[in-house]
């Protein structure tokens, strides 16, 4: 008996770590942020309703260009309006 209960122990001890790395994983995305790029890429032009079998892969690489675009944009139109703002508290 107590020979069953070092090995369960050791084997609680053992697989702790394993179970603790499987819960802290990175979460995916939420529904907001899914319906936000869903909503990026139909402003881009991206229909999936639309796809055409030839050249769906050509019309989803050019939305997803525009969407990296407008987004570096407005990260740097953002950096930009917080560098102002920083700049007028200085002063």
């Amino acid at each position: 008996m107590k020979r069953k209960l070092q090995v369960l122990l050791i084997t609680l001890t053992m697989s702790v770590p394993m179970l603790a790395s499987a819960q802290s994983s990175a979460q995916g995305l939420t529904r907001e942020q899914v319906r936000q790029e869903t909503a990026d890429y139909a402003a881009a032009g991206y229909n999936p309703a639309r796809m055409n079998p030839r050249t769906w892969v050509d019309d989803a690489h050019a939305a997803s260009a525009k969407v990296m675009l407008a987004r570096a944009e407005g990260a740097s139109n953002q950096l930009a309006a917080n560098k102002s703002e920083d700049n007028a508290h200085c002063n």
